[in-house]
């Protein structure tokens, strides 16, 4: 009986604790729209007005495939003593570089989509994760996709980005 209601209490415990998540979400919806529309449209004061001034956290992850095909790619030229550099799993960065590289003109990405959007917050700190792609030339090729994550913190003037964290996956992927 004693584990019945533990497991009642928990079940009631856990409902309430999640429903005020769905509530008050509008502010983190429009920082991802911020993000996607500041990313296409070039807009770098957008984009840094969405993030936290002090340190903030980027880590990407390339997909196991990737990876794979790149260490063994290397793992053969050393074989035949070519010079190869060793692929990275994980790779550090940060939002400045990132905005960098989305707009630079040689990489012509002209199209960022993010869907699935979760969200997850107590109104103090918030978790946002989805879908993303990016797509260049006439806007239909993907030139790569994962998933996102990303760490707010609500300051004194709103919602600030913290800390983000992407998978990577290219077309040669099996996914």
């Amino acid at each position: 009986m004693k584990k019945i209601i533990l497991v009642v209490s928990i079940l009631l415990f856990t409902q309430v604790s999640f429903a005020n998540t769905a509530s008050g979400n509008e502010a983190l919806y429009k920082i991802v729209k911020d993000f996607e529309s500041a990313i296409t449209t070039k807009d770098r004061s957008k984009y840094f007005h969405l993030f936290y001034e002090g340190t903030v956290s980027w880590v990407g992850v390339f997909s196991s495939d990737d990876y794979n095909k790149e260490k063994s790619k290397a793992d053969t030229a050393r074989a035949n003593g070519e010079p190869a550099t060793k692929p990275m799993k994980t790779f550090p960065g940060d939002h400045v570089h990132f905005f960098d590289v989305m707009i630079a003109p040689d990489k012509n990405f002209n199209k960022i989509a993010f869907e699935n959007v979760k969200i997850q917050h107590d109104g103090e700190i918030a978790n946002v994760y989805f879908d993303y792609a990016v797509y260049h030339g006439d806007g239909v090729v993907k030139t790569f996709w994962g998933k996102k994550s990303m760490l707010l913190v609500n300051t004194e003037s709103g919602w600030k980005i913290n800390s983000a964290i992407h998978s990577v996956y290219t077309p040669e992927d099996k996914r």
